[in-house]
């Protein structure tokens, strides 16, 4: 099988570090991977990550020019590529070049779709500013703004769901909310694959002895999508009653100073901030991982940490929570209140957590198992029959 990748840069999210990992993994197993990266970043970069077998092409420009096409179908064709993965399934331009690139060439584009369908930073950066003014006239322009740039990314969806041979997004329950957004009636191209476990924990046995009481959080330090000072708010709800308890924020981003100095205003004790760090020593020590983003797609660090034997304790914004939970058995799901996050709720399913862990793991446990059905193994295996099932022009039932 020959596999070819694209991708927008260099720069190191969940999403570059699942294609590392998926593949890694095909060449591992046999087959042949080329990686098309149409430019390259600053800062930290991806292309490290990938096995010396993996071919990787790094180009000078994010847009639809006569050198990416040209490039591209250079690869395409020098590699007898069966299968192009177009791991932005939005915005337009990595379709329009792969569609342009394997023109008469038989190659197949599958589009991936990383987020909730009808989510993403532009639209929750809106909805902030909304949320912040009582301005009339600026809620209004607000809101017409909001409905046109949902419209623009609906039919842009829509587009690429079309332009490619199959569609997938990472949960079932963004089936109905896929088809809602883009008011798409044939939905026989969309397909449900979920992201592998990035870090290895095949062979964790766990020892509750090994868990200290930490609570982590893990991720990027932002304001729009992550909400990561909610992560505080909670804590600061807790520290008194649970002192032997401490709070531990891994990761880095834009609003790390605010962060830092709203633990300096609510003279917090116990929070930690590390930094950007390989999360794997801190999921092996923490009993609790807390999440609290406005939205997801399906996020890396849940099943990581649950295969590590860490109890997640999450906020209900998005779908895919309930695809991985099952609330009070292998973590804690907290409910919205009247359609908003609330500290005091999330400091409950906390403390539900925190008596699982001192008295019984077995929410830990459960979580461990639960995480296999994401295994590295498990989903190179779904990729390799999906590959079969196109081959065969077989649609995937949902």
């Amino acid at each position: 099988m020959n596999i070819l990748f694209l991708l927008r840069g260099t720069g190191i999210g969940g999403l570059e570090v699942v294609t590392s990992v998926l593949a890694n993994k095909f060449v591992k197993e046999g087959h042949h991977v080329d990686v098309f990266i149409f430019r390259k970043e600053e800062g930290n970069s991806i292309v490290e990550r990938f096995d010396k077998d993996v071919k990787v092409c790094q180009q000078n420009d994010y847009r639809i020019t006569k050198d990416n096409v040209r490039v591209l179908r250079q690869i395409l064709i020098k590699d007898k590529i069966n299968f192009i993965i177009n791991q932005w399934g939005l915005p337009l331009v990595p379709i329009m070049v792969a569609r342009r690139a394997s023109k008469g060439l038989g190659v197949k584009i599958i589009s991936v779709y990383h987020n909730a369908p009808s989510s993403n930073g532009r639209i929750q950066a809106i909805d902030i500013k909304l949320s912040k003014t009582e301005n009339p006239l600026k809620r209004i322009s607000l809101r017409i703004i909001r409905y046109m740039f949902k419209c623009v990314t609906s039919r842009s969806m829509a587009y690429i769901y079309h332009q490619s041979d199959r569609f997938v997004v990472l949960s079932k329950g963004f089936i109905p909310e896929f088809q809602k957004f883009t008011q798409l009636r044939d939905l026989s191209k969309l397909c449900v694959i979920t992201n592998p476990i990035t870090i290895d924990s095949n062979h964790y046995i766990y020892n509750p002895e090994e868990k200290v009481k930490e609570i982590i959080y893990v991720g990027r330090l932002d304001f729009v999508q992550k909400r990561v000072y909610r992560v505080i708010d909670t804590w600061n709800l807790l520290e008194n009653h649970y002192q032997d308890w401490k709070l531990t924020i891994v990761g880095d981003g834009p609003d790390r100073s605010n962060l830092e100095n709203h633990v300096k205003a609510l003279n917090l004790k116990h929070v930690y901030f590390e930094g950007f760090q390989n999360p794997v020593p801190y999921y092996r020590r923490a009993s609790i991982l807390m999440l609290t983003s406005d939205f997801e797609g399906f996020p890396l660090v849940l099943a990581e940490a649950m295969s590590l034997g860490v109890v997640p304790v999450v906020y209900d914004s998005f779908v895919a929570v309930r695809d991985i939970l099952d609330n009070g058995k292998n973590g804690v799901i907290v409910p919205k209140v009247h359609n908003d996050f609330s500290a005091e709720l999330m400091a409950k399913g906390l403390e539900k957590a925190i008596e699982d862990c001192e008295k019984n793991h077995d929410m830990a446990l459960a979580a461990i198992e639960e995480s296999k059905r994401y295994s590295l193994d498990e989903i190179y295996s779904r990729w390799l029959k999906f590959f079969d099932d196109i081959r065969n022009d077989k649609l995937i039932p949902n």
